[in-house]
């Protein structure tokens, strides 16, 4: 595919048009399969010990779509996450499942900042860690908490 789309040049619009529809439509074509789950979770900072993290109630959205996983945690500021198992020059990510948890791992290839989220299967529950600046230095912030399947 790259080889059709390197081909295609500002002089010729209608085959790299031709490349984009054709992506998009093996981009459709895969199955996209999509779960949430709601959270209670309680953040730290490991290496800051009086430092208190309110507790949050946080959304978790789990999305496959072909062969990668996204899982996308809502919440407060701190609490925001996203990983997949994408890999491009800007990140890499890992699919670290196994049969007992859910694990995603994200990579910032420029700064090398990871994120990480880990779903147990039984008891349901989330652990992430991500690299975050604050208080003037680069801290690990640790998510733990209990989660809630959907009804039904």
């Amino acid at each position: 595919m790259h080889l059709f789309y390197s081909s295609a040049t500002p002089s010729r619009p209608l085959l790299r048009h031709l490349f984009w529809v054709l992506a998009l439509c093996i981009g459709i074509s895969q199955p996209v399969l999509a779960y949430t789950l709601t959270c209670d979770v309680q953040g730290s900072f490991p290496e800051l010990e009086k430092i208190s993290i309110e507790p949050a109630t946080v959304k978790v959205e789990i999305t496959s779509i072909g062969d990668h996983l996204y899982i996308k945690m809502d919440g407060p500021k701190l609490y925001t996450f996203f990983v997949n198992t994408l890999k491009t020059p800007e990140f890499e990510g890992m699919d670290l499942t196994s049969k007992t948890s859910l694990w995603v791992k994200r990579k910032n290839m420029q700064t090398q900042e990871e994120s990480e989220v880990k779903i147990n299967r039984e008891p349901v529950n989330i652990k992430a860690i991500k690299d975050v600046q604050r208080y003037g230095k680069k801290l690990k912030f640790f998510v733990t908490g209990p989660c809630q399947l959907p009804p039904g």
